[in-house]
């Protein structure tokens, strides 16, 4: 095998920014002769550890089941049992090069597993995960948290069971810390899409900025040429549309309530809703939510539905830090402005396309909404102002083998970051299991 992408969870099960990212660089790798296979994780667990093997469009795909609950918690991104089937997979197939694109429902450990066999991992980091154990650095308080990941700094915002000392969260965040700070150390490259965020994450994680190289993602065409699309026919509702996967991180709740206060003041428009929900709950209470308005939801859906549906406006309200978000090309080769939240990478990618609104604020966003809707020209203005495109995912493709071949060819760093022990994984575990206990310890002793 030539490459072997890693990623925490890829179609059909999922879909998103970061798995239409790797689903088309593997495509595209496979048809020019590099044989590219991808390892995801899975949100279905097992009894035991174990893999499935499929082909996605041509992609052969390892899907690797943990045989745990809660796998996607932070405490838990370490497992023994994830990193001893990863090895076997790495000694079965040898891969030239990993390109890791996620931990998160595998094991914190993967690099040192690849680089105890000699092979060069490339990291490409979609996200914040690795400076939050929340995964986007938005506590309940702050959509944009600045602060350094740590247990001081993170142990009132993590998940949690309930049962927990103050120590043991503090703990946990500093474990969980600790060790992607040394993953990203072993790494042989660590990318990020915009300077931006190679900045953020130096500061919140405590790693050198000279860790991080930019690269900026490939983007393949979804519509292959078709017209742009343009604004409503008199008579016809505007239709505000956001697309993705449906998440709480998203805010796509906090558009549907601006789209309820928009049309109270007399607005008339609709929303359209197209992904897939990332959560059962969270769907039932959009679902809830949008009860009499014009909120429209398709599930899973493919690009060409998307265009069919003719949205005028893409409304992008995420409450926490994007760090590139693939969506925004897409909305600009359809031809239309947007509206994005005021944190991480969308305002600067927006250039003058689109309008920005404070995040988690649905009169801000309600707002901007209303502005499209009554401003003459102001839509097509913005329409007119879309930046250039991101870079061909031909071009992309070329840049990455160029840092592959660095990879397979030069010495890796020098960690820096020191090794996470295992013994304190273990002693952190009995500490765990310890405090769970303590909640089941009957009065009288153990019978």
């Amino acid at each position: 095998m030539d490459v072997l992408h890693v990623i925490h969870q890829f179609p059909p099960e999922t879909s998103g920014g970061s798995e239409s990212y790797v689903h088309d660089l593997s495509q595209l790798q496979r048809a020019h002769g590099i044989d590219a296979q991808v390892l995801t994780g899975s949100i279905k667990p097992w009894p035991e550890v174990g893999f499935d093997e499929y082909e996605h469009h041509g992609i052969p795909v390892h899907r690797l089941h943990r045989n745990d609950s809660y796998f996607d918690h932070h405490i838990k991104v370490w497992h023994p049992g994830v990193a001893a089937k990863f090895d076997q997979l790495l000694e079965r197939t040898r891969p030239k090069v990993i390109h890791l694109h996620h931990w998160v429902r595998l094991s914190s450990d993967l690099i040192a597993t690849a680089r105890a066999r000699s092979i060069p991992v490339v990291v490409t980091l979609h996200d914040v995960y690795t400076s939050c154990p929340r995964a986007f650095r938005s506590r309940r308080d702050d959509p944009a948290c600045s602060r350094l990941v740590g247990g001081a700094s993170c142990w009132d915002c993590v998940p949690r069971y309930g049962h927990e000392s103050r120590e043991e969260l503090a703990e946990g965040v500093d474990l969980f810390a600790d060790s992607l700070r040394r993953e990203l150390a072993l790494a042989h490259t660590v990318l990020v899409a915009i300077p931006a965020i190679a900045v953020l994450l130096a500061r919140y994680s405590g790693l050198p900025r000279e860790r991080y190289q930019i690269l900026k993602l490939g983007y393949r065409s979804r519509f292959c040429g078709a017209p742009k699309l343009t604004g409503p026919a008199i008579g016809d509702p505007f239709r505000f549309a956001f697309w993705g996967g449906v998440g709480k991180h998203k805010g796509v709740h906090v558009a549907i309530e601006a789209l309820r206060r928009l049309l109270a003041s007399g607005g008339k428009a609709e929303l359209l809703v197209m992904g897939g929900f990332d959560h059962p709950d969270y769907e039932r209470d959009l679902r809830v939510m949008a009860q009499g308005l014009p909120v429209h939801f398709s599930g899973h859906f493919v690009h060409e539905q998307l265009r069919a549906a003719h949205p005028h406006c893409g409304v992008f309200p995420s409450m926490c830090i994007e760090t590139f978000g693939l969506v925004l090309d897409e909305c600009f080769e359809l031809g239309l402005p947007c509206i994005v939240s005021d944190i991480g990478a969308f305002p600067q990618r927006i250039g003058g396309a689109g309008l920005v609104t404070k995040a988690n604020d649905p009169d801000s966003l309600a707002a901007a909404m209303r502005r499209i809707l009554e401003e003459p020209g102001l839509h097509a203005e913005l329409a007119a102002q879309i930046p250039p495109r991101s870079p061909d995912l031909l071009e992309h493709l070329q840049a990455l083998s160029a840092i592959y071949a660095v990879a397979r060819t030069t010495a890796p760093p020098e960690p820096c970051a020191p090794e996470v022990p295992i013994l304190r994984r273990l002693q952190f575990l009995m500490t765990e299991r310890d405090s769970a206990l303590s909640r089941l310890m009957p009065e009288t002793g153990l019978l």
